[in-house]
């Protein structure tokens, strides 16, 4: 009964992360004879290594810490159970699961290191020894020694995390040496042969499928590029990647120097430039009857984007379109108005990587502030003037890649809780308000550093009134044609 509690427990104290992988990796509570003296010690040695080590990207189990504690005294037991350790593999999405068990006897302190697999039942490497004292750093060396032989036995280098064509991601532990232009072999499991009494696994047979290169290297992530295919099987997340020796050639080879140019083309942000040209429409209700006035506008558009890390930025948009709008239905006092519209967003948000690598397909998730000014040629009659919409402002944004140098994007956002305001005091407080943006277009990697943008854009807003003023609303279509910088 207290293994289904233990497991419950772990079930909801510990967050999901991303695919497991032998090359990530975790360290179970260390468990001793003497009331945790010694292997809490062993523990804080051992985990510092394992931060600092290339194999495998170390993730914490601070979060059950408190979970093992209420069963320190069959902590031993519940540490062996496969629900349990599968529990904690799921959770943590870890493929070795690092248990060390140490008993003190008269003669000195028998050390046992046992790695468990993501199924909480696959030994992938067991030792023991009898040391002849309990000091802290020999045991800690001599398991790191162990480890150091275990991360030698990885049958691969690094799994499949995300596949788009024939680019894919790789999980890697951080500071793993690989190199742009190094080749590789993918590789699928077909068989893993245990040994019929200690469990352990003694050999894994696998079925070559793909060959490529990498092509660029970030954090514990890197991104290859398939150039041939051994079998007419699709590459599924989880296959194995196995690199070749780098060798100088590869260095220099034609996809390494292409890639290697935009390894890292911008670690600040983007800023675009725009010229846009829009078909405008101003519609009014007034007691006169309905108005609309339509016409043509251009301006500039100016967005900068800032990255806070990987995942999380910041960014500032500013536009401004001039221009002149003509009767087009209703009886307006005036034929022709001049307007000056301008929309200010100040936004921040969070950047999902589908794939795990940033120059992959992105989604964006973004909130913050945005006002939209609208200044007209004053007549009171038909209800033009000078009004603003703004208020908290929601959206969403895609960006995926078509090919090497092609990108679409599109972006909707709109105004939850937007306020009217009214700066010629014409139709008072509004009843409702909207406000709506919607862009689809197309980047072109015309060099390095540099891309052509092209998108068509649409603006609604609208606001009702209660008085003799019904309603006004605006609204644009819009072509913009610029230029983006990574910088």
């Amino acid at each position: 009964m207290k293994i289904v509690f233990l497991f419950c427990l772990i079930a909801l104290t510990t967050p999901v992360l991303s695919q497991s992988s032998m090359r990530r990796c975790t360290l179970l509570p260390v468990t001793d004879s003497v009331g945790g003296a010694i292997g809490y010690k062993v523990f804080e040695e051992l985990e510092r290594e394992l931060r600092r080590s290339n194999w495998c990207t170390y993730v914490s189990n601070s979060a059950m810490v408190s979970v093992f504690s209420k069963y320190r005294e069959n902590l031993p037991r519940y540490l062996k159970t496969k629900e349990v350790l599968a529990a904690v593999a799921d959770k943590l999405k870890v493929g070795s699961l690092i248990l060390v068990s140490l008993k003190n006897e008269l003669n000195g302190i028998d050390a046992e290191l046992t790695v468990y697999g993501e199924t909480g039942e696959d030994i992938l490497f067991s030792e023991r020894v009898e040391l002849a004292n309990d000091d802290i750093e020999l045991v800690s060396e001599t398991v790191g020694n162990w480890l150091a032989m275990y991360a030698k036995m990885i049958p691969y280098d690094a799994k499949i995390t995300g596949i788009l064509g024939d680019q894919i991601t790789l999980d890697l532990g951080k500071g793993y040496p690989i190199q742009p232009g190094q080749k590789f072999i993918v590789k699928r499991l077909m068989q893993k042969k245990k040994h019929p009494l200690l469990k352990k696994v003694v050999d894994w047979e696998t079925q070559p499928l793909a060959e490529g290169r990498v092509m660029n290297v970030s954090d514990n992530q890197a991104l290859g590029q398939i150039k041939s295919y051994r079998a007419e099987i699709k590459l599924e997340r989880g296959d194995w990647v196995r690199l070749e020796e780098f060798r100088a050639e590869d260095e220099n080879s034609g996809l390494n120097v292409e890639k290697k140019e935009v390894q890292n083309p911008g670690s600040l942000g983007i800023l675009s430039i725009a010229l846009l040209g829009s078909n405008s429409s101003v519609d009014t209700v007034s007691p006169g009857g309905a108005n609309r006035m339509n016409g043509n506008l251009f301006g500039v558009d100016f967005r900068v984007e800032g990255w806070i890390t990987r995942e999380y930025f910041a960014a500032l948009e500013i536009d401004r379109s001039l221009g002149s709008l003509k009767k087009s239905s209703g009886s307006p006092a005036k034929s022709t108005i001049n307007v000056n519209n301008g929309s200010f967003k100040l936004t921040g948000g969070y950047k999902y990587l589908p794939i795990g690598f940033f120059y992959g397909p992105q989604i964006d998730l973004y909130a913050g502030y945005a006002n939209h000014s609208f200044d007209l040629d004053v007549s009171l009659s038909d209800g033009f003037g000078k009004s603003s919409i703004s208020g908290i402002v929601l959206g969403t944004a895609i960006n995926l890649p078509l090919n090497r140098q092609y990108r679409l994007f599109a972006q909707a956002d709109f105004l939850p809780f937007p306020t009217f305001t009214d700066e010629d005091s014409i139709y008072g407080s509004a009843t409702s308000v909207n406000a709506m943006e919607l862009e689809i277009g197309l980047r072109y990697q015309y060099t390095v550093r540099m891309t052509i943008d092209g998108s068509i854009e649409t603006q609604s807003r609208k606001a009702r009134f209660s008085g003799e003023f019904k309603e006004i609303s605006y609204k644009d279509t819009r072509l913009k044609v610029g230029l983006s910088f990574n910088f």
